[in-house]
């Protein structure tokens, strides 16, 4: 068991590449407009685009709209996520942890 609340459903819906409604977020961890790196209670998401922009975050519900062309997700374990985590973060942020 990871300590994860899995009994809350974990779901991503797509539309036309353009827009995607992710429920199941815990935490943005970085964003800008090519890549969105969110913790959710599946592990890490990457989403990654063009013009990607956060319409609406709702943590206490645990939901994500984001509006731009999406080309990949990435879905990432916690092994293979521990790098890529702090990549949002400044240096000092990431030594001081």
């Amino acid at each position: 068991m990871t300590g994860r609340d899995e009994s809350k459903e974990y779901k991503i819906i797509m539309t036309n590449r353009e827009n995607a409604v992710i429920e199941g977020v815990e935490n943005v961890e970085s964003f800008d407009d090519r890549e969105i790196l969110l913790e959710t209670k599946m592990g890490l998401l990457v989403l990654k685009g063009q013009n990607l922009h956060i319409i609406q975050l709702n943590l206490d519900e645990g939901t994500l709209v984001v509006e731009g062309h999406c080309k990949t997700l990435d879905f990432m374990d916690d092994k293979s996520a521990k790098g890529i985590k702090g990549k949002g973060k400044g240096i000092i942020q990431r030594i001081l942890k």
